[in-house]
């Protein structure tokens, strides 16, 4: 088993959990609302902050190998689900700031609960499509990660788990799949089935390095689970599986439905 299912009080690290001054100084001239609640004059106000703050928690995959799940820090739904609609869909690419320590959250609980040694992980996003990379600005799942790295560095080397992780930004889409809001987990692992792949060149490396997969949203687990096929296939290690939200419920839920 990779995984100890419980769950993990782990608070997100302090630093990088706010933007930079500059950033807080625009909204001098361009008043901000939070994302969450639409509180007025705050970016994101403390009751919402705390949605994705945290504590992680570890839940179960349905129809996964025993042992199998995902660690995230809050369920999807409600404030958490405002908060991702706002950054991935209306530019509120401030969140990754708040958004990345909480990921930062996960990843360490997932590191704390990993039989695997301590060794430098590699955070590994699922990619963004290209008309989701040109519609958003970026593949903000890959940002996110980058803002994880920084958040949870210092807290990842205090805790003896050796050097932090990186990002390898080595997924890519290998045809066009379709958009999968609608879409049922059974539909959805037929969309992506065989759609990623690691970029050519990038085998060998991947032998070396454990995986963690890490992705904003996990719903049935579809996404994941071909990440993690398109890794093995590449002869990776795949130790983990992070997420900010989950939208899963801890009973009932199965990927084949």
């Amino acid at each position: 088993m990779l995984f100890e299912p419980k769950a993990v009080n782990f608070p997100s690290p302090a630093a990088g959990n706010r933007p930079p001054a500059w950033r807080l100084g625009l909204g001098l001239v361009w008043p901000a609302t939070c994302a969450g609640c639409g509180a007025p004059d705050v970016q994101l106000c403390e009751p919402c902050r705390r949605v994705v703050s945290g504590p992680a928690f570890f839940e179960p995959m349905v129809g996964w190998p025993p042992g199998w799940g995902v660690w995230g820090v809050t369920a999807y739904g409600g404030t958490s689900a405002r908060l991702v609609v706002s950054w991935k869909e209306r530019g509120r690419h401030d969140l990754t700031w708040p958004f990345g320590a909480g990921l930062a959250a996960a990843v360490l609980a997932c590191r704390q609960a990993s039989a695997a040694p301590p060794e430098p992980w590699l955070l590994v996003p699922v990619p963004s499509t290209s008309a989701a990379r040109r519609k958003r600005g970026g593949n903000l799942v890959a940002a996110l990660a980058h803002r994880a790295v920084r958040c949870g560095g210092s807290v990842w080397a205090a805790g003896g788990h050796g050097a932090p992780p990186s990002v390898a930004e080595i997924l890519t889409h290998r045809r066009d799949v379709q958009d999968q809001g609608e879409l049922s987990g059974r539909a959805r692992r037929k969309n992506l089935a065989g759609a990623l792949a690691v970029r050519p060149g990038l085998r060998f490396p991947l032998l070396q390095r454990g995986c963690v997969i890490v992705d904003d949203v996990v719903t049935t687990g579809a996404t994941v689970a071909e990440a993690a096929r398109a890794l093995t296939s590449a002869g990776a290690r795949v130790v983990g599986v992070c997420g900010l939200t989950v939208a899963l419920r801890r009973q009932g839920v199965s990927t084949s439905e």
